[in-house]
């Protein structure tokens, strides 16, 4: 039988654990929004957020285009990412969130008023 009781003390194991592999170094791992085509142009429009220098900025994934601005491929492909501006965000590596996880890439400021980032995401064979 399911009761109050059991859900806290399940709760506080989970808890409990987090906070032992958070204590000894290790990572509580958040879930990865896939580098591939298919997982990321349903999240056209959607915010994600990314930290650096201790301020949380909001980009707004504008378009997944090819690499040269045509049709994306699965191989072969881009991702725009709309910003206020990029002054505090040069190209770097980025961890960017959403709610559907985490999403590990290059970012590099792009275009003449610097006011977008942009992945490039080639794979060879």
């Amino acid at each position: 039988m399911l009761t109050r009781r059991t859900v806290l003390i399940a709760g506080s194991g989970v808890v409990a654990a987090g906070a032992v592999a958070s204590a000894v170094g290790l990572d509580v791992a958040r879930r990865q929004v896939p580098l591939e085509l298919d997982a990321l142009t349903p999240l056209v429009g959607e915010r994600f957020r990314v930290t650096a220098d201790g301020r949380t900025h909001t980009l707004v994934l504008d378009a997944v285009t090819g690499p040269d601005g045509g049709r994306p491929r699965a191989d072969a492909f881009a991702l725009r990412f709309g910003t206020g501006s990029t002054d505090a965000l040069p190209g770097a590596i980025r961890t960017l969130s959403h709610p559907s996880g985490d999403l590990d890439l290059y970012l590099g400021p792009v275009g003449a008023e610097r006011r977008q980032l942009e992945a490039v995401v080639v794979r060879t064979a």
